[in-house]
């Protein structure tokens, strides 16, 4: 019983940890559909983009960049952590969850519409190695940012009192940021090795 008290979460924290999930899960089925329901021009023009883009990833002529891989990891991340630290948050982080739960399953829905379930190979190596580290930072870090921006809401509000921070949320907030460098290299490093062997299959 000790070990599962220690585990358990806070309801407040379970339920903006389930407003978040939901609005991640809407948004990426959002991108599934719209990936679905591109017309025939778009269809080939999308099958030309990625066929040419797998070309230049099996030639190793793509063009690679430390600070730019980073900085595409850190990003949203970064902008979940400021969001954590405004009332703005409170309508902010959902937005940025949604769009990234868009993004993610639009670009992989595109490998599988053009390619057929090939397509799970190079997207699971562009999309889903870096994913495999900055999901769980983004989610570590949203939902205490989610409360912390409604208690600064209220705060404003003239309700409440108190910090809206806990004392937990730099150490997250240094856990995410490792997160995010991790997956950039992780981009820069692996990724292309990965996309290379994947082109192969797909070509």
């Amino acid at each position: 019983m000790g070990v599962r008290k220690k585990w358990d979460l806070p309801s407040e924290h379970r339920a903006a940890l389930l407003v978040l999930s939901a609005v991640f899960l809407l948004g990426g089925g959002l991108g599934c559909l719209f990936a679905a329901l591109a017309n025939e021009a778009g269809a080939q023009e999308l099958a030309d983009y990625l066929a040419d883009y797998l070309s230049l990833a099996l030639d190793g002529r793509l063009p690679r960049g430390l600070w730019v891989a980073l900085w595409r990891q850190l990003k949203y991340l970064l902008a979940a952590l400021v969001l954590g630290l405004t009332a703005l948050g409170v309508v902010g982080l959902p937005l940025l969850f949604g769009a990234q739960g868009f993004a993610f399953t639009f670009s992989v829905a595109c490998f599988c519409r053009v390619f057929g379930v090939r397509g799970l190979f190079p997207a699971f190596a562009i999309f889903g190695v870096p994913a495999l580290l900055w999901v769980p930072a983004l989610f570590f870090v949203g939902p205490p940012g989610f409360l912390s921006a409604q208690r600064r809401l209220r705060l404003s509000l003239g309700e409440g009192g108190g910090s809206p921070l806990n004392g937990g949320f730099w150490p997250r907030a240094g856990l995410c940021t490792a997160l995010g460098l991790a997956a950039g290299l992780l981009e820069y490093w692996a990724v292309p090795v990965l996309l290379r062997t994947a082109a192969r299959l797909v070509l």
